[in-house]
């Protein structure tokens, strides 16, 4: 018994510290990421100092800025570059991202699209876009904007999750299906995916096709804990079992 109990007390000790130990190198980890932006931040502010007139080093100052929670800096910056040179599409890009930050949809908008009119192939301008778009409820624009991505890039993963999760919006079930499985069919292991579908699949009250995609969201880790699927995985396999007489 005594013995048992000592077991125990060490395997106590030991994981209080691998735990320390790991937050100890978290914090390290931490503590150098910020070193390095801020050795980043000093050597743009020089770079400004020496190169006043020369859009980059606005932008990647306000980039800097961006990255350490300096929002209004990095706004300055990424304006102060397009004075420079207005068709400067990732500065336009980068504050759309400020603005987006802020909850100024329509700001990061009016961005964003800016940015694609610039540079018709910067994909990513037109996924901030769409989900701006989505956020203010203007789901078919939305659409517009993940199926150009999907011209642009095929592969953009989540890209169909998001344009699924637009569709599933506007009730177009079937679209939203396909959507979902193509995302699938090109990133097996997007969990969310399968999230989504066991979601759709609710909305359609087919509880056995929704059980199998909240099971397979179960198995991935930002899930396991996710009390709500656990709760909604047990209520459609009891409703499962009922089903055939059990």
């Amino acid at each position: 018994m005594s013995d048992k109990i000592l077991e125990k007390m060490d395997f106590s000790v030991l994981g209080i510290v691998l735990f320390g130990l790991i937050v100890f190198l978290l914090l390290l980890q931490t503590h150098s990421r910020n070193g390095v932006w801020n050795n980043e931040l000093e050597l743009w502010k020089d770079c400004v100092r020496k190169a006043p007139k020369k859009e980059r080093t606005h932008h990647n100052l306000g980039f800097v800025y961006y990255e350490v929670g300096q929002s209004d800096e990095a706004k300055r910056e990424f304006e102060e570059a397009l004075r420079l040179t207005p068709d400067y599409a990732l500065s336009f890009y980068n504050l759309g991202l400020i603005s987006y930050k802020k909850g100024l949809l329509m700001e990061a908008v009016n961005h964003y699209t800016k940015a694609t009119e610039l540079d018709p192939t910067f994909s990513n301008s037109y996924y901030n876009l769409g989900l701006a778009y989505h956020h203010l409820g203007r789901y078919q624009e939305a659409i517009c904007a993940y199926e150009e991505l999907l011209r642009l890039k095929p592969n953009y993963e989540n890209a169909y999750n998001r344009l699924g999760l637009a569709y599933k919006q506007l009730r177009q079930w079937k679209k939203a299906i396909q959507s979902f499985q193509q995302e699938l069919n090109q990133h097996p292991n997007n969990f969310s995916a399968h999230l989504y579908l066991g979601e759709t699949y609710m909305e359609l009250k087919d509880g056995s096709k929704a059980l199998f995609h909240f099971q397979k969201a179960l198995a991935y880790p930002p899930f396991m804990e996710d009390e709500k699927i656990r709760k909604t995985v047990l209520k459609l396999e009891a409703a499962q079992r009922k089903k055939r007489g059990k």
